[in-house]
């Protein structure tokens, strides 16, 4: 059964690069461009994995991550960002990836997260 992965980016480029990175993988994703389509994913479906960008046109990715959490306790995100300088330690989620990510990384992140 593929594990189902929700990616929330307002950057088209980026919702390109993730459909090909998991076109040929066991995934099944949805795709989201903006905060609120995202939200309105998450309260419709039931997915293992949420992948967001921090800076969303509408919102901010950590608040999606809180949503995500709260709907499935213990579920996990990874947030890829541009610049982790922009969170306080804080603020930043367990599992973070900086832009421009390697691909082996990138899986591996995915991978971890969906095994947790």
């Amino acid at each position: 059964m593929p594990r189902h992965i929700l990616v929330a980016d307002d950057d088209k480029a980026m919702l390109n690069i993730y459909t090909r990175i998991f076109s040929n993988t066991d995934y099944s994703i949805s795709l989201a461009s903006s905060f609120a389509e995202a939200a309105g994913l998450i309260n419709l479906n039931n997915y293992d994995l949420l992948i967001t960008d921090l800076m969303l046109q509408d919102g901010l990715g950590t608040d999606l991550i809180k949503m995500f959490k709260k709907k499935r306790g213990g579920a996990r995100s990874l947030l890829v960002t541009g610049s982790v300088a922009e969170l306080a330690p804080e603020q930043l989620p367990e599992m973070y990836l900086e832009k421009p990510f390697r691909l082996e990384v990138f899986m591996a992140a995915v991978s971890k997260a969906l095994v947790a």
